[in-house]
């Protein structure tokens, strides 16, 4: 199948490179000879697309256009991606197993890079109780990721942003049969990654996706780096 789109797309640019007319073809004629007979009549614009069937009939030269004549509008796409990460009771360092999330994180940064990371530390009910800094575990998290990011994949420091969220941000089981919770408080010590090319700032929230998406995260976490 890859074989004949490729071979598809090889005969289309050998027709619109086509300047010269020939004589009306036999009806057992393929249909693309038609094609570079009607090719030779008026294209003003020189865009390929006759004038008669030319929707756009002033395309600029050495613009690309679609069927209808009229200038095709590239879609590069946008980028909002998650990793979630989960720590040990007390502990501020992920283990070695996310390195694929990370690695994925940094592959789509570099394809996208405008895109823009935020980082939220999470901390347990429990935690919290057993931490005498407040904020330091949480922040500790975090920063830890964000220096993750920099040093082993090479992600510019001045495209992120860390949030403390403490314990304001529980997670969220909705599965009540099975939670229980020394569960409900593992999910709770995580870190949440998110990269987009959408958002900037967290006070600045204007879509509706991005409110989805962010407001939370703007409500009940603080920025600090």
């Amino acid at each position: 199948m890859k074989i004949y789109s490729a071979l598809l797309l090889t005969a289309s640019i050998s027709l619109a490179g086509c300047q010269t007319t020939t004589t009306a073809p036999p009806t057992e004629s393929p249909q693309y000879e038609n094609i570079r007979t009607m090719q030779a009549d008026s294209d003003l614009d020189g865009d390929g697309v006759l004038d008669a069937i030319d929707e756009c009939p002033e395309t600029p030269a050495n613009i690309v256009v679609d069927s209808a004549g009229c200038p095709v509008v590239v879609y590069t796409g946008s980028l909002e991606i998650e990793l979630r990460g989960f720590f040990e009771p007390m502990s501020s360092q992920l283990s070695d197993e996310y390195d694929q999330g990370f690695a994925i994180i940094e592959e789509n940064l570099n394809e996208h890079p405008d895109a823009k990371v935020f980082i939220f530390g999470h901390m347990a009910s429990n935690e919290l109780e057993l931490t005498h800094n407040k904020n330091n575990l949480s922040r500790n998290r975090a920063i830890n990721v964000k220096t993750r990011l920099v040093e082993r994949h090479h992600i510019a420091s001045d495209r992120i942003s860390t949030y403390d969220c403490s314990d304001r941000y529980p997670f969220i089981d909705t599965d009540f049969r099975k939670s229980d919770f020394e569960n409900m408080e593992s999910k709770n010590r995580r870190v949440s990654v998110k990269a987009s090319t959408q958002v900037d700032n967290l006070a600045n929230l204007e879509a509706a996706s991005d409110r989805e998406n962010y407001e939370r995260y703007s409500k009940r976490c603080e920025l600090f780096e």
